[in-house]
């Protein structure tokens, strides 16, 4: 949080982005119209097989390219039937390896586009595998022992600098190591390095590399690296040639283009197909939405405090990771493991990195489907972390809640319009004094009268979470301070001092959270905190870390008596801190600072990244952060570990919380970096209360979930109360009062399917609680009503997130990877595997068009089928205070149904649970297990085991699946102390007759006993009114009650009290009466 800084935005800027965000949702909703939880999960599905043709095909072109000296592509023989398809996947056959090269079972060089004509790389291959080993393999038995002589492990090639390029940003590096490594069946590891020289990486502390399976099955590999032959009569230009077996398609290729390795200047590029989509990369409040954009500009990863408001501009964290999904479905992901500074250029037909420092260190992870390519990924970083149940209600905050009677008068108009409210977030007004943080004003907060207020939070199943920012106050008599002093744990500026910048404290020290002492420090701190007063989870801020200052250090003026008094002046009782200008001066470096000179290129790189201000104007790379050139206490310079730092203090706190408290925490943060997931949440910052950012909200809550931090929100209703093209600070352009409440009742509807869903606002701005209004206060009880009933199923979905990595939301594509319209659908997601959201994002609509794939569809508010044989868009009425959320053919929801609409999630969490069973449109395919991306809509749950197994077995059959977990928010989770339950439904093709059962993977204390089943319902059952249920529970003693609604295709089981932990078997057919 920090005032919104506009005042630099030229008025040609203005204009041009005005013009061009005015459309920006409209042309959403055209398109659409057109550590973790140790959950007891069966292993993934295995990848498709490769068809035959497609085998023959890859075997064909290995044997050219066994032929093909020059290491130029050979062309891949056509299938023999031209109307098979080719999927993704695991290669089975065999075929002889092309010289050099890295092969599963069967080699087939890329299919690399044509080479840029201005391309070149700057090193040869001069040790590498000989080609000897591959022509020995003709002739010399069966295709089976072929295979196994050719399966090569780890390679380890020498590289020689042939001509050094670019010389304007420093000499290369004359000798290179490529270490090329197969890690798993669908995940390849190159790391690219100067020989014999120590380079800065990403430390194993933060992301602990997982290195190659044991077991790892090198003729089960997925993909080829194709390589030059070192030792021939011309030098070979070093290329990194990726393809993927099953079908020949290139994942990397760089060959024709630039490759040059500096010590502060790496330039990659990639091909990427022209008809590809691509995703991820971040974070950018990208003007395109959730697609990235191939018109090449330049996606810049360096952390800073910047308004998420403001578009196409790099804002608070860096994840250098993108999704690619190929024009028939197939996808992989390529991640860049480097925590520099960085520009990717997104090209029409490339990608390039422009990196200032560390190691080429890339993974790549080849699916085939989206959603395996993300689990993938989180194999490597970390799944996101499960976060306690409480974490899902709805939370309310305002950077300007005044004292604890605010604080009160929130609570009890929550109440008062029967709303529920979860939790009370309290930003940096609780602090002492100049905002010291973790301390409470004794007239604002006092700490006696705050620790009744939350007693009382507790006792209504209520909670509390303060703000805490890194910056620690210069103040020989605050604890902290005398205590980090003491222990050493503060960043150390170019000479080796304590580096002192300036934030909300006025003068203040930065933590090291990679000092050993940290955890120390950290925990004594906290656990004072908490002693005052006990929280229940942690919101970070300020954390990438913000400086109002810039320099290589800076110091207070003792001449500058107006400097010295906004510094130090404590923050009024009143709190009235915009009326008296503390806002703006204290935001204002009102210190001396050391300017970097130019020659020193810790600050100023000889390749300057786009970091620009909102004029376009490139800014200093340390402009409002802690230097680059600052030192942690092994003398790692901020220079390469910057876009950690957030990373860092999320896993210090979370640690220290768990230390502290004993329970699970709950984190949200807002600089991250790959793996941050594992400890934090993530919101998008401040975001804006227009129109524009509501859509924009909905790219960054499902580009956060691909980055591994499931619990992802934005401040609902918008942080900051202005339109797009406002140009002052404070605003002084906003929405007329009427549109403002319409657009908060929108962003009501979408927010409560946000998987964290708080309202948030700035202190200047107009209140925006949902009990400000009338019809907002009707429009949260409408859709927070359907959150609560979904608590459950969004926890379990939680649970296998925490378990198997991916996403709890994820972009429609993700149940379609063939349907290519379905990836223009960037105002929708789904919400797990069985829940769509298409809210409206435009004003004054009252019809929207979202987007369907292929299936059956059932709205979430009275189960009438929606049927799709084919993807297209369906309109659909969406009146004010109405949101369409429909339900997905093929899944199990759990949901609970109370009397009222609770006031807490613990008034949900131990109610009897509905089981709501979707039938799909489709039934199993002999190969539904198999995944195929290209074969139409993927069932849910088809990477699950139980799942995939319950497909396999009932060909011909419509098959749903459904997971419930219940656990007690301990900090650790087992088969020891959770509920796990896989439910399958398996139905007639006819939709008139099936099965209901369950398999109960955990049932363990203290969830043991605590959850039954009170009804199952069966939506898209086909019937007339003349037609009754028949219904079996096979239990000991168990009556059903049974119904059946024609109107709507519902078939109704009730009156059921069956433990969730016992195996469920229920049969049901419908017939005449």
């Amino acid at each position: 949080m920090r005032p919104f800084l506009l005042l630099l935005i030229s008025a040609l800027v203005v204009a041009a982005s005005a013009q061009q965000q005015a459309g920006a949702p409209a042309a959403a909703a055209a398109a659409t119209a057109a550590p973790a939880a140790a959950v007891a999960v069966e292993p993934t599905t295995a990848a498709p097989a490769v068809p035959a043709a497609a085998a023959a095909a890859a075997a064909a072109a290995a044997a050219a390219a066994a032929e093909n000296p020059d290491d130029k592509p050979a062309a891949a023989s056509a299938p023999s039937n031209p109307t098979q398809s080719v999927a993704a996947g695991t290669a089975a056959a065999p075929a002889a390896a092309a010289a050099g090269s890295l092969t599963g079972a069967a080699a087939a060089p890329a299919a690399a586009a044509a080479p840029v004509a201005n391309g070149w790389s700057a090193y040869t291959v001069v040790a590498a595998p000989s080609k000897r080993n591959s022509t020995q393999l003709k002739g010399s038995g069966t295709a089976r022992a072929q295979q196994q002589q050719q399966q090569q492990h780890p390679q380890h090639l020498q590289l020689s600098l042939a001509g050094d390029k670019l010389t304007q940003y420093g000499a290369s590096f004359t000798n290179l190591t490529v270490d090329i490594t197969p890690e798993t069946e669908a995940r390849l590891h190159v790391k690219i390095r100067p020989t014999g020289k120590k380079r800065w990486e990403v430390p194993e502390t933060l992301v602990p590399r997982p290195g190659a399976a044991a077991d790892l099955d090198h003729s089960r590999l997925m993909y080829r690296v194709a390589q030059p032959v070192a030792g021939a009569k011309q030098p070979r230009l070093f290329a990194l040639t990726v393809t993927r077996l099953a079908n020949l398609q290139p994942i990397f290729d760089t060959r024709g283009h630039t490759f040059v390795f500096k010590d502060q200047y790496i330039e990659l590029t990639t091909a990427i197909p022209k008809s590809a989509s691509l995703y991820g990369l971040g974070e950018t409040t990208l003007s395109t939405g959730l697609l990235l954009p191939r018109d090449g500009r330049k996606l810049t990863l360096w952390n800073r405090d910047k308004p998420a408001a403001d578009p196409d501009q790099n804002l608070y964290s860096s994840h250098p990771f993108y999704l690619q999904v190929n024009a028939d479905g197939s996808s992989h992901g390529v991640l860049l493991l480097n925590s520099n500074g960085m520009d990717v250029i997104l090209g029409e037909t490339s990608l390039t990195y422009k990196i200032i420092g560390g190691l080429v260190d890339l993974y790549f992870f080849l699916g085939p489907s989206p959603e395996t390519v993300i689990r993938q990924y989180h194999e490597v970083i970390g799944a996101s972390a499960m976060p306690p149940y409480w974490a899902l209600g709805l939370h309310q905050s305002k950077w300007g809640y005044a004292n604890i009677s605010v604080l009160e008068s929130v609570v009890a108009n929550y109440s008062a319009a029967g709303l529920p409210l979860e939790s009370l977030w309290v930003d940096i007004e609780y602090m002492d004094s100049r905002f010291k943080t973790m301390t409470f004003d004794p007239v604002r907060y006092p700490a006696a009268k705050m620790r009744q207020f939350v007693a009382k939070l507790h006792a209504a199943g209520q909670s509390w979470v303060p703000i805490v920012d890194p910056a620690v106050s210069v103040d020989a008599t605050f604890k902290a301070y005398s205590d980090g002093t003491k222990d050493k744990v503060w960043m150390r500026d170019h000479k080796g001092k304590t580096y002192v910048g300036q934030v909300w404290p006025g003068m203040a020290v930065y933590p090291d959270y990679l000092h050993p002492n940290m955890s120390s420090w950290l925990t004594k701190q906290l656990g004072a905190f908490h002693a005052e007063v006990p929280f229940d989870g942690l919101w970070l801020d300020m954390s990438e870390p913000s400086n109002f200052c810039t320099g290589l250090n800076c110091r207070l003026d003792p001449k500058n008596d107006t400097a010295k008094f906004w510094l130090q002046v404590d923050t009024p009782h009143d709190y009235k801190i915009a009326e008296m200008r503390l806002i703006t001066n204290r935001t204002t470096c009102q210190m001396a600072c050391e300017a970097a000179p130019t020659s020193n290129t810790l600050a100023h790189p000889p390749y300057v990244i786009n970091n620009v201000n909102v004029t376009g104007k490139p800014e200093p790379l340390g402009q409002n952060i802690l230097s680059p050139t600052a030192k942690h206490h092994d003398n790692t310079t901020e220079y390469d570990a910057h876009n950690l730092y957030g990373f860092a203090m999320a896993q210090q706190h979370y640690n220290a919380a768990v230390n502290v408290t004993g329970r699970r925490p709950f984190l949200l943060t807002r600089a991250t970096f790959p793996g941050a997931g594992r400890f934090t949440g993530h919101w998008s910052g401040d975001n804006a209360g227009n129109w524009e950012n509501l859509w924009f909200s909905i790219a960054g809550v499902l580009n956060t979930n691909m980055w591994g931090m499931a619990m992802a929100g934005a401040d609902i209703c918008g942080f900051a109360d202005m339109t797009q093209d406002n140009v002052a600070e404070p605003p002084d352009r906003f929405l007329s009062d009427h549109d403002y409440e319409q657009l908060c009742n929108r962003w009501t509807s979408a927010g409560a399917f946000y998987p964290f869903s708080r309202n948030h606002m700035i202190i200047y701005g107009r209140a925006h609680e949902f009990y400000r209004w009338p019809s907002v206060t009707a429009t949260a009880k409408k859709a927070y009503g359907l959150r609560y009933k979904l608590l459950s199923y969004m926890y379990s979905s939680l649970a296998l997130v925490a378990a198997k990595g991916g996403t709890l939301a994820r972009p429609l594509l993700f149940s379609d990877p063939s349907d290519l319209r379905a990836r223009n659908a960037t105002a929708q997601w789904m919400l797990g595997e069985g829940l769509l959201v298409s809210p409206v994002i435009t004003p004054n609509t009252t019809t929207i068009r979202p987007y369907f794939t292929a299936g059956n569809w059932y709205s979430a508010w009275d189960f009438k089928r929606l049927r799709v044989p084919t993807g297209r868009p369906v309109q659909l009425a969406a009146s004010v205070g109405d949101i369409p959320v429909h339900i997905r053919g093929g899944a199990i929801l759990p949901m609970q149904v109370t009397p009222s609409l609770p006031n807490v999630t613990r008034d949900v969490r131990w109610q009897p649970v509905t089981l709501v069973v979707a039938l799909p449109a489709e039934p199993s395919p002999k190969r539904a297990a198999r995944a195929q991306v290209n074969a139409g809509p993927l069932p849910p749950h088809i990477l699950d085991a139980p799942c995939a197994e319950a497909h396999l077995k009932n060909p011909g059959r419509l098959v749903s699946c459904g997971f419930l977990y219940a656990d007690n928010d301990t900090v650790t989770t087992s088969i020891n102390n959770t509920l796990q339950v896989w439910f399958t439904a398996v139905t007639a093709q006819g939709g008139r007759s099936g099965s209901i059962s369950s398999f109960v993977l955990a049932n363990a204390p203290p969830a043991k006993g605590q959850l039954s089943i009170e009804a199952i319902h069966i939506l898209g059952v086909p019937g007339t009114a003349a037609d009754v249920p028949a219904v079996s529970v096979y239990a000991k003693g168990q009556k059903a009650l049974s119904s059946y609604d024609a109107g709507s295709g519902v078939l109704r089981i009730r009156g059921l009290k069956l433990d969730a932990g016992v195996q469920l078997n229920v049969d049901w057919r419908l017939r005449k009466a």
